[in-house]
């Protein structure tokens, strides 16, 4: 058990950086991001000699844009707001970029499967593209911005998509451009056909001295896609651990300590030539460390304590199977539930034996070595009623995890499915069921395990706000935000969507990341909007959220989506429009930020199209009239604003088709006419006869 795993796996608090242009002769190179989108013809893939794959070897065209700035994953992305369309916003590498450092002249390991590495740049210049597949972790994304680097381009840069499917359409086709397309971890596998459409930009792009790199793993690309791009495809592997740590120790300014890496206690590390991503731990490890006395220390951790890990599965090995088995379910339930309450690490151990078959009678459970006894075999200390495991040992239960990922492939599912099932067990408390959980997205992030956080979406009906928590932060993680965005996304536009999949839509989107990433937020918002009955109080609050926290984003949101004529030209985009018109005028928030807006024409022309729509769309004038009277008691005696409501009013009224509803609101139950109304009606040159205003000659 020589295993190198263990990134340390970052929440919230992304660095904020400002775009910059990349200089003319920079020592750095570029960024990674994803895209897609296909083009009307499908063009056959280009023929011609390219890299065999190794044996298990490793626009700005649409009137309707908005364009802000907010935060990325790496630094300050600009993104462009569309309710319907997809679309791919461009954000230019940055030299401060620590991969684009990486990639510079002077600091640049290449691959250690040279032959790769040199056919990937082959790939670039002969066909416009090149696909990188490699696991995640082995430096893809360094050697993109290398390569594209060396093509001698006048700019890089990422490309974020925002999509319901892989497409090269939003792709951009700009001159003497690098562009980096990180199409890894997508909630759903591209068509066949877009192969071939990648394929055509490619050559497009040869054409305009510009390039690109898509980056995604054997895991994402696989079977017919991976056949069909093939001759642009490499396989690149990770640096040479040891010329890598050596580089980066050397930029860093501690050349001093290069002569550490030739101790003896790192011999099993250069054996195991750990990944790129390990090996730039390691290389922060060996920069911090006070001497080389605490570096060899911290070897131990590094290689996830394996002495360690291999003797505690071994325990009870001479009383036979149940009793390892016994002992073994402890010491994954309390590497799981590390720092827990003991009864839970008990129950969690049960609960692994029953996913597996083993469930106990209540007369082996009282024959058998109790709780406590199994607990002290497996060296889990307990400090009142919370178990740990060895704490001398840092990240020993992270290790014994990985160890179990790791030495149990073919059981990977039942494990999942009984991890997640600790997390949803009722009898065990909320406090250790977020232990869990967030111990398993840690594993999620370092293993790029999209089944876990599938598994946990399903019991978002059972634990729901820690399962909420849990995927707001991880829509904000560098190494799965990507994919839990896109899952978002797809959840939103999918008509099969599970309810409670929308709503945890609504509330990841309503809340905290919907506040740091408003346009991403308002996009899927606006989607579920459509899906959920009108007027529905938590779309409202999810609205009203964004409209308090983040008004600009939503008024500019609005007036786009009022502003696109297909969302007045169908039926479901049209529901989607104005169930979110809808959800922003129900709060105060929501009215304010519309009535700041009416006395510019063209906003106003909008607000009076998006009332009367609402009015007129099946199911709508229940909510409508409701939202009518809401305004008149919010207004009447407003003096600031009751003329501008009205005069609103009077020309959402102004169709004689409309005049029907408005009755409704006129009167009150004892049939007598409302001043505000009347004097809307005056406005619209109504006419408001006795009969009309009482029902009485």
């Amino acid at each position: 058990m020589n295993g190198f795993g263990g990134i340390v796996p970052r929440r919230f608090g992304l660095p904020e950086a400002q775009p910059v242009t990349l200089p003319a002769n920079p020592a750095v190179g570029p960024v990674e991001t994803p895209t897609a989108a296909p083009r009307p013809e499908p063009v056959p893939a280009v023929p011609g000699p390219l890299p065999t794959r190794p044996e298990q070897n490793p626009p700005d065209q649409d009137d309707d844009r908005i364009t802000m700035t907010q935060n990325g994953d790496r630094n300050i992305q600009a993104y462009k707001l569309y309710l319907h369309s997809d679309f791919v916003s461009r954000v230019e590498v940055q030299p401060t970029d620590p991969e684009l450092r990486a990639a510079g002249e002077d600091r640049f390991v290449p691959s250690r499967n040279a032959k790769q590495w040199q056919a990937a740049q082959d790939a670039c210049r002969k066909f416009g593209l090149v696909v990188l597949n490699a696991s995640s972790g082995t430096g893809r994304r360094t050697q993109a911005l290398r390569l594209l680097r060396g093509l001698g381009v006048r700019r890089i840069e990422d490309l974020v998509p925002e999509w319901s499917k892989v497409s090269v359409q939003p792709l951009p086709e700009d001159k003497d451009c690098g562009f980096v397309l990180d199409l890894s971890s997508l909630p759903e596998a591209p068509e066949h056909r877009f192969a071939d459409d990648l394929a055509a930009h490619g050559r497009t792009l040869r054409s305009l001295g510009s390039y690109l790199v898509v980056l995604t793993t054997p895991d994402d690309w696989d079977g017919e896609l991976a056949d069909r791009t093939a001759v642009f495809t490499a396989w690149p592997e990770s640096p040479d651990a040891k010329a890598f740590v050596k580089a980066e120790l050397r930029a860093a300014g501690a050349e001093g300590r290069v002569a550490w890496l030739d101790n003896p206690a790192l011999e099993e590390v250069w054996s195991g030539n750990p990944p790129a991503r390990e090996s730039q731990r390691l290389a922060d490890l060996v920069r911090e460390a006070a001497d080389e006395k605490e570096l060899v220390e911290k070897i131990g951790e590094f290689t996830n304590w394996p002495s360690a890990v291999d003797g505690l599965l071994k325990k009870g090995m001479a009383e036979g199977t149940a009793a390892v088995l016994a002992v073994r379910s402890i010491v994954w339930a309390g590497a799981l539930l590390d720092g827990g309450q003991q009864s839970s690490v008990i129950h969690a151990g049960d609960l692994l034996l029953e996913v597996f078959g083993g469930k106990r009678t209540p007369l082996q459970v009282l024959s058998q070595a109790t709780g406590s006894e199994r607990l002290k075999t497996a060296e889990i200390s307990v400090d009142g009623d919370r178990v740990r495991h060895d704490t001398s040992k840092s990240g020993l239960a992270m290790a014994i995890l990985r160890s179990l990922w790791a030495e149990f492939p073919t059981e990977l599912d039942r494990i999942r499915e009984w991890t997640v099932k600790v997390v949803g067990e009722r009898k065990i408390p909320e406090a250790d069921a977020r232990i869990a959980a967030r111990t398993l997205c840690d594993l999620a992030v370092e293993r790029r395990d999209r089944s876990i956080l599938d598994a946990l979406a399903g019991l978002s009906s059972n634990r729901r706000s820690l399962i909420v928590e849990i995927f707001t932060e991880a829509a904000d993680n560098p190494e799965l935000g990507r994919y839990v965005q896109g899952l978002l996304l797809q959840w939103a536009s999918n008509s099969g969507t599970a309810d409670h999949k929308i709503d945890m839509v609504i509330e990841i989107c309503g809340g905290a990341w919907g506040r740091q990433r408003p346009l991403l937020a308002l996009t899927r918002l606006g989607k579920v909007a459509g899906r959920k009955e009108l007027g529905s109080a938590q779309v409202r609050q999810a609205f009203q959220q964004l409209a308090t926290e983040r008004p600009e984003e939503v008024r500019k949101a609005l007036r786009q989506w009022l502003g696109d004529p297909k969302a007045w030209n169908d039926e479901k985009l049209r529901k989607q429009v104005l169930a979110s018109f809808l959800a922003v005028i129900g709060s105060d928030q929501g009215t304010d930020l519309v009535l700041a807006d009416v006395h510019d024409p063209e906003t106003r022309e909008l607000v009076v199209k998006a009332w009367r729509g609402l009015l007129e769309l099946e199911g709508g004038e229940s909510c409508g009239l409701f939202q009518l009277r809401r305004w008149q008691e919010r207004f009447d005696l407003d003096e600031a604003e009751r003329e501008t409501v009205q005069a609103l009013f009077a020309e959402v009224l102004k169709p004689s088709g409309l005049r029907e509803i408005f009755d409704k609101v006129l009167t009150d139950e004892n049939r007598n006419v409302h001043p505000f109304w009347r004097e809307t009606l005056w406005r619209s040159h109504e006419n408001v006869g006795p009969s009309e205003e009482t029902g009485t000659p």
